[in-house]
């Protein structure tokens, strides 16, 4: 808090612009600036502040203000030594080994994101679809491809080269709902809907194609400013929030984040089904308008999944 203090010294008055610091819970410290003997301006409490704010930082009494919109210094040299340390190990690997580290990968992501939505097919029912080519015992055409679908996803999403438009989004939700029992593939929804188990409720399906419109054009100006876990984040939330299809947008939008990551040259990742819960509480701090939410937690998952422990830790 900045306040204005008058100190009277042999009858005369001397003004100084005073700013408290918490540093503890039980600790403040305070800064003053000398002004002079005269009510300070606008203009000389203003570099009076900045000046104050100066010294407490260089005193360690408030910490600098990260480069980046959301994210923490500390969460984006994490993400950087972790892109750096990935893209050092990945690119050691042998064709084979990258060919099995991806394998693993389509497969846990496949599940999990699968398993969020209902799927009902376990971890190693989708690895026996993924990678045995067995349908298992009692698994439904849905869910058999709705698992297919992942794979062929994973491998277009790979290869794209081009940039986040219509056109992309809805080969990537075709791609994950060909065969399935979603009614409208590849196309924006014709109907209003409702989202199971929250209290947000998505644009009429008129608005649908317009408010589209308006993320693809975020999109544009925000990738050239924000870090891209920030971007992928909020992209996710605008997808969920706008909720564009009549089936499928969770796993197009988590396909989505991470076709952003990859472009990037970050690792990619999977939400687990176990951790659904603090998913889903951070996709609804976002309907209320809060992304810090999802992108501190994306974060957070993508610091711990690759974060690669010696065999003593």
């Amino acid at each position: 808090m900045v306040y204005i203090e008058k100190i009277k010294r042999t009858e005369k008055i001397y003004y100084y612009i005073t700013k408290n610091f918490k540093v503890s819970d039980k600790k403040w410290k305070k800064i003053r600036k000398y002004i002079g003997n005269k009510p300070p301006s606008k203009e000389l409490i203003k570099k009076a502040v900045n000046e104050i704010e100066s010294k407490a930082l260089k005193n360690g009494f408030i910490k600098p203000n990260s480069k980046f919109k959301y994210l923490s210094d500390d969460e984006s040299e994490k993400l950087q030594d972790l892109k750096q340390v990935f893209n050092n190990w990945y690119g050691k690997l042998s064709n084979i080994e990258r060919q099995n580290f991806e394998k693993d990968f389509i497969v846990r992501f496949t599940y999990n994101s699968n398993a969020i939505e209902g799927n009902r097919l376990s971890l190693r029912e989708t690895s026996m679809i993924l990678t045995e080519n067995i349908i298992p015992a009692g698994a439904t055409p849905n869910d058999y491809n709705e698992t297919i679908n992942s794979m062929d996803c994973y491998k277009f999403m790979k290869e794209y080269k081009g940039n986040f438009n219509k056109k992309f989004l809805l080969k990537i939700h075709k791609l994950l709902t060909q065969n399935t029992s979603c009614k409208i593939i590849g196309d924006y929804r014709n109907h209003n809907v409702r989202i199971s188990g929250s209290e947000w409720i998505p644009p009429n399906f008129k608005k649908v194609k317009d408010e589209m419109q308006k993320v693809f054009q975020w999109y544009y100006y925000a990738s050239k400013k924000l870090h891209p876990v920030e971007l992928g984040a909020i992209i996710h939330n605008k997808l969920v929030r706008i909720h564009p299809f009549a089936d499928g947008n969770g796993r197009t939008s988590r396909v989505i984040m991470n076709w952003i990551l990859m472009k990037n040259k970050f690792p990619i990742f999977y939400i687990e089904q176990r951790d659904k819960i603090n998913y889903y509480d951070a996709v609804e701090e976002g309907d209320k308008g809060n992304d810090k939410a999802i992108i501190h937690y994306i974060a957070k998952v993508l610091i711990v999944q690759h974060t690669f422990k010696s065999k003593d830790s």
